[in-house]
């Protein structure tokens, strides 16, 4: 009965992995690496972040042209109030307009105009070179998930085997003990055996799916897609003992983005002293205006000739004398657009700023800027001895990783020899189930320990390949 459940459970479960394995889309370590460099969220904020870096570039370099505005107001005015057409008081309400268009143009700005777009275009290498280190960062991090899961697939093929191994024993034993070579308590051993074999498959699978789960967070994956990874080639290399810090630094320390980018704030925190200082010179400007206004005040004013006679005293005779005089006439009010072309006028000119003083707010800013270069100097400084560090450390790492291979390599092999020994005299009657149990019990932690030891050097081998400048997949 126990064995038709087994068989049953069994198929129940390999259909379903069928069914998985049928809708699962198949992906490499380029797809995994290239699906989260796409979709990954710290990628999108750092190529935002690129984009903001960009406008700002585009600001600085525009800065230098002209500027252009142009004005309008129109409003109504009550009382008494200047009539802008004649410049003369005028007690009634009238309507005016006002258009007027101002250019602009630095000329001499202590080239701080220049030197803030210079800082900007360092600004916006710096940006990618961080988008850079964080994409460097993902691929690392993918590359881990993506051999922790192959790592977990294996020790599930072989805590399998393992399962098939101990029924084949349980087998045996039930026909030893049928011919009465054994005691009946053998069964017992094996079949509590084959049940923590089981629970081990178990949790195994549960620790795969976490493993999945976890690689569809770093790539921002739906969870409920179905994915299933291809087999990396796991041969072993020769670890070359001649890698040393000096050298793989000397590599590393003119390639690595954050370091780049370090040295790059240097230079932008440079720039930033030169643009402080820029702001004790003085500042030429050049200006034009157009100007033109329209009143409701105006008239059409004309001029009547008209004699006008008064009476002279001459010599006791009143004597009438004529004399010419001309009256101004108010017309009609002159039409808006012929006041808007009558009326325009013009200025051109250049402002000079002299900077005399403005509170020490300049001598301050050039201290801000100094100390900022002795910051960046720092921040690059201890990038490059983390650097160092981290070089050392993944050298360390792949040495220790190494041996540990070769000595799990070496436990395995002499494991599998006393497990074949032990099941010899086992299949004989010699040996009882439960030293039978603790050999084979031996072996699955030979062969998780070699397992787990192989993937862990081959992804140490991959950290200081990436220090070296090895990229973690070809992108050919």
């Amino acid at each position: 009965m126990r064995i038709f459940k087994i068989l049953f459970l069994g198929a129940i479960f390999f259909c379903s992995k069928h069914a998985y394995a049928q809708d699962a889309e198949m992906m490499d370590l380029k797809a995994c690496v290239e699906f989260a460099l796409k979709n990954n969220l710290q990628v999108k904020q750092a190529e935002l972040n690129i984009l903001q870096n960009k406008l700002s570039e585009k600001q600085a370099k525009w800065a230098i042209a002209p500027t252009a505005n142009a004005s309008l107001r129109h409003g109504g005015n009550f009382g008494r109030s200047i009539d802008f057409t004649s410049y003369q008081y005028v007690n009634q309400a009238t309507q005016s307009s006002q258009f007027s268009v101002n250019i602009g143009q630095p000329i001499y700005t202590g080239l701080q105009l220049k030197n803030r777009s210079k800082q900007s275009e360092i600004d916006v290498q710096a940006g990618e070179k961080d988008a850079a280190q964080i994409m460097d960062n993902i691929a690392l991090t993918v590359s881990q998930a993506y051999l922790s899961i192959l790592l977990t697939e294996e020790q599930i093929a072989v805590l399998k085997e393992q399962v098939k191994l101990s029924e084949a024993q349980l087998n045996q034993s039930l026909k030893l003990i049928k011919a009465g070579t054994v005691p009946e308590n053998n069964r017992f051993d094996l079949e509590a055996q084959i049940a923590r074999n089981e629970q081990a498959v178990v949790n195994a699978e549960n620790a795969l799916e976490m493993a999945y789960m976890n690689l569809k967070v770093l790539m921002n994956m739906d969870p409920s897609k179905n994915i299933s990874l291809e087999k990396m080639d796991a041969q072993i290399p020769e670890l070359l003992q001649s890698y040393t810090l000096e050298d793989v630094y000397a590599e590393a320390g003119t390639r690595m983005p954050n370091i780049l980018a370090a040295r790059l704030r240097e230079q932008s925190a440079e720039m930033g002293i030169r643009i402080a200082k820029g702001a004790l010179q003085p500042t030429i400007s050049a200006y034009a205006s157009v100007f033109t206004n329209f009143s409701s005040a105006a008239k059409d004013r004309t001029i009547e000739q008209q004699t006008q006679t008064i009476n002279l005293d001459i010599f006791g005779f009143s004597v009438p004398v004529g004399f010419p005089i001309s009256i101004p006439v108010e017309g009609a009010t002159i039409p808006y657009f012929k006041q808007i072309g009558n009326n325009i006028y013009s200025n051109l000119g250049v402002n000079m700023n002299v900077p005399l003083f403005n509170g020490l707010q300049t001598r301050i800013a050039i201290q801000r800027a100094e100390l900022a270069v002795r910051i960046s100097k720092m921040n690059t400084l201890t990038a490059e001895n983390q650097l160092k560090t981290d070089i050392q450390r993944s050298i360390n790492d792949v040495r220790a990783a190494a041996k540990s291979y070769s000595v799990a390599e070496k436990s395995l092999k002499a494991t599998k020899a006393s497990s074949e020994n032990t099941k010899k005299r086992f299949d004989l009657g010699v040996v009882n189930a439960f030293e039978m149990v603790s050999v084979q019990n031996m072996l699955v932690s030979a062969e998780s320990t070699l397992i787990q030891a192989k993937y862990d050097y081959i992804f140490k081998l991959k950290v200081l390949d990436f220090y070296r400048g090895i990229k973690l997949i070809d992108n050919n």
